[in-house]
């Protein structure tokens, strides 16, 4: 009860100057026009040494709104909300991205839950709560360049989940404070549950990022710690000590962009044996835009994760490879490949390469 308090206080303080806006009536039809819906629907036809599957590369849709509070725009609310979707029968022998799409147990229902929050947003800041993209994304994001067969998500799908649970993906139970001056941006996030027998009286996990654009690259560093962790974890929970610090070095430019995230962990990834690890690693993405009309897209990932355990040969590495032409801002297709380098625990190699190709159309919604 006390946590309550202590957030709707948090809340309170953005809200004080909206309750002195005069709002002489509500507009109805002004406000559904201040709403936007979005889709993105993939699938993709892939091969690996264990046969060829037609699959989902996760279908969504959703809405989102902003409504201002002040004739100057100066303060506003905002929320969203977007559902997941399988539309396609899911296997265990195709994993064209690092990304479940929903939290723990729920990828394979016919629709789950992928974002939902609310917020206020002000000079001083913008405030939101619920389910939502966790401030280590918003670094991290910026190396989600690929259409099919994604790289690891460095750090933000982890141990097999959404990131939900640790607050680096999609964090569930999440309050977030941002700050945008000029170029700089700054991130503080924590979630506030009761999942495990350590549970915490305030925040159970917090975040921290930070990055500035310097025009010609932006430089950044983000910090996650999950509090309530436990020494032997069920699906819904967190290793304990669960820790991870992550770098951004990204450049882009019209029409191309390369950017690297090197990160040091602790607890916070699996082996291939599901028992969690302590490491290191990197990310990079590569994008060209090429042809005439710029329409053609060459995407290049490659990540590698080392376990810190001197008895193990864990090694999870791997090369992505896209060719994609944009017929339209809808319409994208897409042929990929991508090369599992990987070693496990015991020193033999998973060699899951695949081969795909897919559709993707996209309404209202961000496509590289």
């Amino acid at each position: 009860m006390k946590t309550f308090f202590a957030v709707l206080g948090i809340f309170s303080i953005f809200f004080v100057r909206a309750q002195e806006i005069k709002q002489d009536t509500f507009d109805v039809k002004n406000s559904l026009k201040s709403l936007t819906p979005y889709a993105c629907i993939a699938n993709v036809l892939s091969g690996s040494k264990n046969g060829v599957y037609i699959s989902d590369f996760i279908p969504r849709a959703g809405v989102k709104g902003k409504w201002y509070l002040d004739d100057k725009h100066k303060y506003s609310t905002f929320a969203k909300v977007e559902f997941g979707f399988t539309l396609v029968s899911k296997n265990d022998y195709i994993h064209f991205s690092p990304d479940p799409g929903a939290s723990v147990g729920k990828a394979n229902q016919s629709v789950f839950t992928r974002q939902g929050y609310i917020g206020i947003e002000t000079p001083f800041g913008r405030l939101s709560m619920g389910r939502q993209w966790g401030i280590h994304y918003t670094l991290a994001g910026n190396l989600d360049d690929t259409y099919f067969g994604a790289g690891v998500g460095f750090g933000v799908y982890n141990a097999n989940t959404d990131g939900g649970i640790s607050g680096t993906g999609r964090a569930d139970q999440a309050l977030k404070y941002e700050l945008n001056v000029n170029n700089f941006y700054f991130g503080l996030q924590g979630q506030f549950r009761n999942e495990t027998v350590n549970d915490m009286f305030f925040a159970d996990t917090y975040g921290v990022a930070a990055s500035y654009d310097f025009s010609f690259v932006k430089i950044g560093a983000s910090y996650n710690k999950v509090l309530d962790g436990v020494e032997n974890p069920i699906e819904i929970e967190s290793k304990i000590n669960d820790e991870l610090v992550a770098l951004l070095i990204d450049f882009k430019r019209e029409n191309w962009h390369f950017g690297f995230m090197p990160e040091y962990f602790v607890n916070h990834e699996l082996n291939n044996q599901g028992e969690f690890i302590s490491g290191w690693g990197g990310e990079y993405s590569f994008r060209y835009h090429f042809g005439k009309d710029k329409k053609w897209r060459f995407v290049n990932n490659s990540y590698y994760i080392k376990s810190l355990d001197e008895d193990s040969k864990y090694v999870k590495n791997g090369f992505t490879f896209n060719i994609a032409r944009r017929f339209s801002d809808n319409v994208a297709v897409i042929f990929a490949f991508t090369i599992d380098n990987s070693v496990n625990k015991d020193g033999s190699r998973p060699e899951d390469h695949i081969v795909g190709a897919g559709f993707y159309y996209t309404f209202n919604y961000p496509v590289p």
